[in-house]
């Protein structure tokens, strides 16, 4: 038995302003609201620009006032162009000419950065679902008008090394301080997973180069996770970072979702085994994750917390509930594994429907 369900409203949702990382940043509505019309962002030692929003009216200039481009220029790039802007004594900024409190995202890495030739994709509503396979790029970012990216059908011989996905771009996702949203366990589990990530922008690290491995990605934001038997399934809140250098920074959420309401059962007499890792940051226990295993029910808040537990048996009932409150900074992101004892002996390439190839 499945239920879940997700309540959407497509509303901007102000939370904090622009995240901040050690060479990088992303700008969104909040940095150009109101009667703001400039926005500096860091490019000390010049940087490399991406935004997958088409709006002419946002545009970037340098000390001078000299427009460099717009976000519609930026849009129309395609994987793996970019603009790169030189060092310059004098701050860039993005101007704002148009209408007040427009949405966008954008996404300015600093020369030198780790990972700094890596592939930007964007997606969108209209985007078809595109498979993109490493072939010699082991690390690929997507940028979302959606304010979410979905993962679906993973593919390949990952037996070399299993993927990771973080809610960061390409800078951040080496070290310690970013932690994954997801971080696959087994290939066996892998095959069958797919889930939204919600937030603008979001990295995938497949383990290392290898022609075989793929997967399918969208701007997809209301599909849920998928969950049952050998399958990880994945929960994110809107706007979810997950980085220990950002502080309570969250993303600009375009499609709030104000709740999740998930449970599931599974049965295997050959046995199962649970895993579930997580961190959260709720303020308030009226506001807590609501996290159910067969007759155990934990309500988990509290400032950055972490959770790790495994269980081990024949049938589970798992439910995760929760419900965002105002404008809380109250964020996490949760990862349930569910193994057979005995796993079914599988390919681990599925067959997909004929859609866009990205390398």
């Amino acid at each position: 038995m499945i239920v879940f369900s997700l309540v959407i409203t497509f509303l901007t949702f102000f939370v904090e302003s622009r995240v901040t990382f050690p060479t990088s940043e992303v700008l969104d509505d909040v940095d150009l609201q109101g009667t703001k019309v400039e926005a500096t962002f860091r490019c000390f030692a010049g940087c490399r620009v991406y935004s997958p929003t088409l709006y002419a009216n946002i545009a970037v200039v340098d000390g001078t006032g000299k427009e460099l481009a717009t976000l519609t220029d930026l849009a129309n790039l395609k994987p793996g162009e970019h603009v790169e802007l030189p060092e310059s004594n004098a701050l860039y900024m993005l101007k704002n000419k148009g209408a007040a409190n427009p949405s966008f995202f954008f996404y300015a890495v600093e020369k030198g950065a780790m990972n700094y030739e890596t592939k930007v994709l964007y997606v969108n509503p209209n985007s078809p679902k595109t498979r993109v396979s490493t072939k010699e790029e082991s690390i690929l970012t997507v940028m979302s008008t959606t304010g979410a990216v979905r993962f679906e059908e993973f593919a390949g011989d990952y037996s070399g090394g299993l993927p990771k996905v973080y809610a960061t771009g390409f800078d951040s996702i080496s070290g310690t301080a970013c932690r994954p949203v997801y971080d696959a366990v087994s290939e066996a589990t892998l095959v069958n997973t797919a889930f939204p990530v919600y937030s603008p922008i979001a990295t995938i690290k497949f383990g290392g180069a290898s022609t075989g491995k793929s997967v399918i990605i969208s701007g997809e934001f209301y599909t849920r996770t998928n969950t049952g038997q050998d399958v990880s399934a994945v929960y994110v809140s809107p706007g979810f970072v997950g980085c220990n250098n950002v502080g309570d920074s969250l993303y600009t959420s375009l499609s709030n979702i104000d709740s999740f309401n998930s449970l599931f059962t599974v049965k295997n007499s050959d046995g199962l085994l649970v895993g579930i890792n997580g961190d959260y940051s709720i303020a308030n226990k009226d506001d807590a994750l609501s996290l159910t295993v067969n007759d155990e029910t934990q309500m988990l808040f509290g400032s950055n917390k972490q959770i790790t537990e495994k269980y081990d048996a024949t049938s589970f009932k798992i439910g995760v509930k929760w419900t965002k409150k105002g404008s809380s900074q109250d964020r996490f992101a949760l990862q349930i594994d569910v193994a057979s004892k005995v796993p079914k002996s599988r390919s681990t390439t599925k067959k997909t429907n004929p859609m866009t190839q990205t390398t």
